[in-house]
Formats: C-alpha cells, sequence, structure tokens
C-alpha cells in the first residue's frame, strides 16, 4: 500500500519590509515671502522659501551678505513676521498668537543663540543660564540644579559662578548654548554663533552644537558665513536674493572642502 502524498509546502511568502517612518517635521515653512516697504521702493528679503527641517537634524543656512539668511531666522524665531506664507514651529502658527503668546514660546520652546553672546554682565554663568526659568518663576531649586546640568553639559560646571568679564569668547557662547538649551527646547537658532571667536574657539562650538544635536538629539538651524562650521551640519541650504537656490549634505562630517565648493557653485 502507498504511502500518501504529502500536503503541499506553501511557497514562502515574501515580506515586504516596513517602510521608514520620517521624523516629525519641527518646522515646515511654505511659500514664505517677507517685504520692506522703503520711501522709494520695496526690498525683498524672503521670495517664496519652502523648507521643512524634521527633528534632531542640524540645518545650516548660507548665502552672501542680502541673501535673506538672518531674515529666515528671525522669521522662525516669531522675531519678525512674514509677509505672507506659512510658517508652523511645533505645529503652532507663530503669526497668529499675540505678541505675549508668541513672547512666552519664544522663551519655552526656542533657543536663541547670538553672535554677541546676549549675556548679563552682572550676573554669573549659573545666573545666565537660569534666566528663562527665572522668569517662569520656577522653583529655585529645580532652577538651580538645571542650570547646573546643562553647564555641565557643555563642560562649563566648573566657572558657574564666575561673571562674564572673567569668561574668554568661547566660554561666553557655551554659557550661551547652555541657556539656550535649558527649557529642552523644539529648536535651536543659532544666528552666526562664532562671529565674534577666533579659529580655535569657533571649532570648540561647532563640535559641540554637533554632539548636541547628536547626543541630544537636539534641532538645530543655524545662519553662518562659515564652510568650516556649514561642514558639521548634517545640511546646507544656500539662499541668493531671497530664494533657495539649491542644498548640499555635509552630513555632520567636518569636512569644509565639498562645502566650499558646493557654495560658490550655487551662491554666484
Amino acid at each position: 500500500m502507498s504511502e500518501p502524498d504529502p500536503p503541499p509546502v506553501a511557497a514562502p511568502v515574501a515580506s515586504t519590509p516596513e517602510p521608514a517612518v520620517a521624523a516629525p517635521s519641527v518646522v515646515a515653512v511654505r511659500d514664505l515671502r517677507k517685504t520692506y516697504e522703503t520711501p522709494s521702493h520695496q526690498v525683498v528679503a524672503l521670495d517664496g522659501v519652502t523648507l521643512s527641517i524634521p527633528a534632531g537634524r542640524f540645518m545650516a543656512i548660507m548665502g552672501a551678505s542680502g541673501s535673506g539668511k538672518s531674515t529666515l531666522l528671525h522669521v522662525v524665531g516669531g522675531l519678525t513676521p512674514p509677509t505672507s506664507g506659512t510658517l508652523l514651529v511645533e505645529g503652532n502658527d507663530l503669526a497668529r498668537m499675540s505678541d505675549r503668546a508668541r513672547t512666552v514660546f519664544r522663551r519655552r520652546r526656542l533657543g536663541i543663540i547670538f553672535q554677541d553672546f546676549n549675556l548679563l554682565p552682572t550676573l554669573s554663568a549659573e545666573e545666565n543660564v537660569a534666566l528663562p526659568m527665572i522668569m517662569d518663576r520656577k522653583p529655585a531649586e529645580e532652577t538651580r540644579r538645571r542650570a547646573r546640568e546643562m553647564l555641565s553639559l557643555v563642560h562649563l560646571e566648573h566657572r558657574a559662578d564666575h561673571r562674564p568679564d572673567a569668561l574668554s569668547g568661547g566660554e561666553q557662547q557655551r554659557v550661551a548654548i547652555a541657556r539656550a538649551l535649558l527649557n529642552d527646547p523644539a529648536i535651536i537658532l543659532a544666528d552666526e554663533p562664532t562671529g565674534n571667536l577666533d579659529s580655535r574657539q569657533s571649532l570648540e562650538i561647532w563640535r559641540l552644537m554637533r554632539r548636541v544635536c547628536q547626543e541630544q538629539g537636539k534641532t538645530i538651524l543655524m545662519v553662518t558665513h562659515e564652510a568650516h562650521g556649514a561642514a558639521f551640519a548634517d545640511e546646507v541650504v544656500v539662499l541668493r536674493d531671497g530664494r533657495i537656490v539649491g542644498t548640499l549634505a555635509p552630513g555632520g562630517s567636518g569636512d569644509a572642502s565639498p562645502v566650499a565648493a558646493g557654495y560658490q557653485e550655487l551662491a554666484t
């Protein structure tokens, strides 16, 4: 008596890999325009900029003087209202907020780093870092602990009691970065953060910002004219006459040569 045929073996079904989930956009800009009226003519600072910045991305903006790069940063930071277009930060339309609501949002959800540090000369490093929480009337012990944590992150805990005039330019900017990180912001906006620093101090700041992005998962938008600084970003957006003319992808390598060459090709 013959053995019954074995049951048919089903053919293996090829599995389809799950599509990668894109990081949500912290900043979404669409057809953004900013114009200024003068007695003789209209100045177009931004001319239809569309841009998306995913969470955890370090993006640099480069462009010649007058290209609109600082204007774009100021609009994203709620410091300057757009003339038209859409701007969402964490889904919030800053243009529709009242001045007070925008100020509170900026203090709590945006970390801003200026070229000239913007530290109060009569306060210690720790007190300068703590200012956003002091203004929000957070408990003193919580504020002190958090400020110390941020100073430790930028390797300045040993300078906590020093006032700005006792700190080097690089140390002052590291205090400003610690202050920008204090409230765990959605995005850090840096406007020429190394403009007042020498080459050694500038390199320290760029490396620190790269580390903040990688280790803290922070989203950073930095305006710079330095290819060496832009090379530490994941992506470089090049502006000319208020428009995006191209992008570069250094991937945080720190290699300035391809960034400089690519910028020259796009910006001229």
